[in-house]
């Protein structure tokens, strides 16, 4: 791999992140939860079944303290424990489902700078620059899989 693009990719992460700061610190409606809450519950949606044993996997965090996480997004009605047994995928509430994805949408907006500017894309290169992404994110998808979950 090319370590310009690889430099290049972390400056767009950095930036982006950068932006999410300033973005969360000027939203009051995150502000009601952690990184890590928001992060639980997009691995809850996005890579089931996701348990509190995951979890703890993925953080590195002793199991009582992904519990409290996990308490803490249930007794604000996000995750489903009705019928939790220990070892239970975790699950999203259908107002957990609806409040990610207002964040996510709302989240998402702040990569809308790389394209709107002087400097817009023509519609084939949107389409080649999408192409693209979907191989890295096939790329990055087999690898978590590979390398986390199996």
């Amino acid at each position: 791999m090319d370590n310009k693009l690889l430099a290049l990719l972390f400056s767009i992460s950095l930036k982006a992140r950068i932006l999410r700061a300033w973005q969360k610190s000027t939203k009051v409606s995150e502000q009601e939860f952690t990184e890590r809450d928001l992060f639980s519950l997009e691995l809850i949606q996005d890579y089931p079944p996701m348990t509190e044993k995951g979890l703890c996997k993925i953080f590195g965090l002793s199991p009582s303290s992904v519990s409290d996480i996990v308490k803490n997004l249930c007794e604000k009605g996000l995750i489903d424990t009705s019928e939790k047994s220990r070892g239970k995928p975790l699950e999203l509430t259908p107002e957990g489902v609806r409040k990610l994805n207002e964040i996510k949408q709302t989240s998402s907006q702040r990569f809308s700078y790389l394209f709107d500017s002087s400097e817009t894309l023509t519609e084939a290169e949107i389409n080649l620059l999408m192409n693209i992404f979907r191989k890295v994110e096939k790329n990055a998808d087999q690898c978590i899989k590979g390398s986390i979950f199996w």
